[in-house]
């Protein structure tokens, strides 16, 4: 019985360590900075870029306005003007394109489950009573702990944050494809603008050339089949008028839509149409597209995750150790003098024995992986490269074709207007002549907007490619090259394009 004191003030340091371990565990937890400067610094990118280092801050949260339909006016009564260039445009988008806002989501994400990776096994606290009343009660009480050996959680979080640069290029390439969409509507809805001007002038001209038929045919001079030809070629232009009045308010939806408000007003946009763009070489402008585009880039990270993921898997096999303490207490059995009751302490260690799983499985899916993934940056660049060349390809034969018509083609359906009008004034040519070769330089300068509408878009999915924050492209653009168009005055001397050698052997 004189140690019953003892036993106690055991007993009772025991009660209050465990309670000050239950305090610990209600402790709030705090994510550790995985972002430290020396590794955050190499691998946080921003959407402009892969050479920034600035992170890409989270949207705040507050509700974006969206206007409401008010019949496709210029401006609106209650909010002020519409935005009407390629730059208003291109900043709205970039601040409410839901593409945005998921893949900056993404990359938070992403940075969560980095953060997750490296964070420690939580202990376990655990109480029992074996033989809960009668003469030989007994409680205990005990906390293990997980103890992660090899390193593992520091490659689990190198391998995340792999998945972190992922996402970042992802962000990269999610920044420049919305911006593509602007550019592609925006100068799709300028070509719109220019195409209805052009309409109405062969309305105007289809409408008096009918007219004018009209009288000759009244006055003796005509025939019916002239009057009906006038007839219609007026319901032709007349069909193509409204058409272009309904490629207008489309082309206004859709810009709406690529800045991410679909319901926006969007009123009537300003740019030029006829701005001279540079030519590319091909060959140097695949190579600067593969080292600039997010895409490649981002297959690089798929690689140093998928090697990172290997040295996880071969370490894997190495136990952790766990490791058990616990206290324990019997109560003296009733009748039984003299004897103290029992305070033990408890102590265990385990660990797993590799002995038949040493992760072979995992470890080969991984150098699989390796492999694959290999293999995935080679398809991307060449893809990359082959996706180049089409382009290119659509944009040489737009902005060929562009320049011939402003260089050769229109001046010479002017000059004819011009030579025209001065005989119809001496008295040589007829008014229907003159509205003839009207109506040619009017489908003429349709011809010419068409294609530069295909140039335009050609344009911006370059680009894209080049992931440009400036647009219009201009000599500066890397790879561009000077205008190989040579205007020859003489038709007669022309000689045909020379086809391009083959490369030597």
């Amino acid at each position: 019985m004189k140690q019953l004191p003892q036993s106690r003030s055991l007993s009772f340091q025991c009660a209050l360590w465990l309670g000050f371990l239950c305090v610990v565990l209600q402790l709030p937890v705090h994510a550790e900075p995985w972002q430290d400067s020396s590794l955050a610094d190499s691998l946080r990118l921003n959407e402009n870029g892969p050479n920034l280092t600035l992170p890409v801050p989270l949207p705040a949260g507050k509700p974006v306005p969206v206007p409401e339909v008010q019949g496709y006016k210029t401006e609106s009564t209650n909010r002020g003007p519409s935005p009407n260039t390629l730059d208003e445009f291109s900043s709205l988008a970039l601040q409410n394109h839901p593409r945005m806002k998921a893949a900056r989501a993404s990359v938070e994400g992403a940075r969560g489950e980095a953060v997750q990776a490296r964070l420690y096994p939580n202990p376990t606290l655990a109480g029992s009573s074996p033989q809960l009343a009668g003469a030989d009660s007994q409680w205990n009480g005990f906390v293990s702990q997980e103890f992660v050996t090899a390193g593992k959680l520091k490659l689990a979080q190198q391998a995340a944050l792999r998945g972190v640069q992922r996402t970042e290029y992802e962000l990269v390439r999610a920044r420049y494809e919305v911006l593509t969409g602007v550019r592609r509507a925006f100068y799709k809805l300028l070509v719109a603008q220019r195409k209805l001007i052009i309409f109405k002038q062969l309305y105007d001209i289809s409408n008096r050339s009918y007219r004018l038929g009209q009288d000759l045919a009244a006055a003796g001079e005509g025939t019916k089949a002239d009057t009906l030809f006038w007839s219609i070629e007026r319901d032709r232009a007349e069909v193509r008028l409204l058409n272009a009045t309904v490629d207008i308010e489309t082309g206004r939806r859709e810009l709406a839509t690529a800045i991410g408000l679909p319901m926006a007003d969007v009123g009537s946009i300003e740019g030029d149409l006829f701005q001279v763009l540079p030519n590319f070489d091909l060959k140097h402008l695949q190579r600067i597209v593969i080292v600039r585009n997010a895409d490649p880039q981002a297959a690089e990270t798929d690689i140093a995750r998928a090697q990172w993921e290997l040295e996880r898997s071969v370490v894997e096999p190495i136990p952790n150790v766990t490791v058990m303490g616990g206290y324990q207490r019997q109560v003296t059995p009733v009748g039984l003098v003299g004897a103290p009751e029992q305070d033990q302490g408890v102590l265990e260690v385990s660990c797993t024995i590799p002995l038949f799983n040493r992760n072979q499985g995992n470890i080969r899916a991984a150098r699989a992986e390796i492999a694959k993934a290999r293999a995935g940056l080679r398809s991307v660049e060449i893809g990359l490269a082959e996706q180049t060349a089409r382009i290119i390809n659509e944009y040489r034969q737009a902005r060929r074709q562009a320049e011939w018509y402003q260089e050769l083609i229109l001046p010479k359906a002017q000059e004819t207007v011009r030579v025209t009008q001065l005989l119809y004034s001496e008295g040589e040519l007829t008014f229907l002549r003159l509205l003839e070769a009207q109506r040619i330089l009017t489908e003429t300068e349709l011809s010419y907007v068409q294609s530069q509408g295909t140039r335009w878009a050609s344009a911006a999915e370059i680009a894209n490619l080049l992931q440009l924050e400036d647009f219009p492209l201009t000599m500066a653009t890397p790879a561009a090259i000077d205008l190989e168009f040579v205007k020859q005055e003489d038709t007669m001397e022309r000689q045909p394009p020379e086809l391009i050698p083959p490369p030597p052997q």
